[in-house]
């Protein structure tokens, strides 16, 4: 065997046994590039990137092409290492329980939370409840290719209220890299959404807005209250 191989053998053994507890970020690093780079040594490559990018998640957020500039990447280890956070998002999305229950900001915070995970560019989501605050569908209704550029189609919600025939519905957008605060824009889009789905008696029952691990509801805002207040 090996001292390559005595070291792999070990590093996996160590985290079928704790997992990534006390692992340093080059280490976790360089196990994942095990699996790109069958028989080359990773530690040398996996400290070279932290060094060059600054953390692990910096690593992990870095382009495909940066990435490939590190001496030793190419293009199946670099791949390797774009999937991470996406395949993490994907794994905690489908972890919802189909025909959730989204009574409460907690409840809706955690269904929409991961569906923004390590998600680069603006998102808006919709979730279409019925009496009992059932999810009946969820539907990303816009996704721009650049960060913080995103809209809002009214037009598009109230389709998908009516095509749902739901009672209610909660939107959710992120702001990445930014706060979990919402804007001018956010607050004017979400009156303009508000007032058209009063027209089809369907209430907005929500707006959460996502940021780097957190969220805010404008319904706990008082913002939403203030809105049925324009009806009196």
């Amino acid at each position: 065997m090996s001292v390559h191989q005595g070291h792999r053998g070990r590093l996996r053994a160590r985290f079928l046994k704790d997992g990534l507890a006390g692992f340093e970020e080059h280490n976790a690093l360089e196990l994942l590039l095990f699996y790109a780079r069958p028989r080359q040594d990773t530690n040398e490559l996996a400290h070279a990137l932290i060094k060059r990018f600054g953390s692990f998640a910096a690593v992990l957020d870095a382009p495909v092409e940066e990435l490939m500039k590190v001496k030793g990447m190419g293009e199946t280890s670099a791949v390797l290492l774009k999937l991470i956070p996406p395949m993490s998002g994907y794994y905690l999305e489908s972890r919802t329980e189909p025909g959730a229950i989204m009574n409460t900001t907690q409840a809706a915070g955690n269904f929409f939370m991961p569906k923004f995970f390590a998600k680069q560019n603006e998102e808006v989501h919709l979730a279409a409840l019925d009496d009992k605050r059932k999810v009946l569908r969820s539907v990303c209704i816009s996704e721009e290719g650049i960060t913080n550029a995103v809209t809002i189609s009214v037009k598009r919600v109230v389709a998908e209220a009516v095509r749902t025939n739901a009672t209610g519905i909660v939107l959710a957008h992120n702001h990445p890299g930014g706060l979990a605060l919402p804007s001018p824009s956010d607050k004017k889009v979400t009156a303009q959404v508000f007032r058209a789905l009063r027209l089809i008696n369907v209430q907005l029952v929500d707006h959460i807005i996502v940021a780097d691990g957190d969220y805010v509801s404008l319904a706990d805002s008082g913002y939403i209250a203030a809105l049925q207040g324009e009806e009196y």
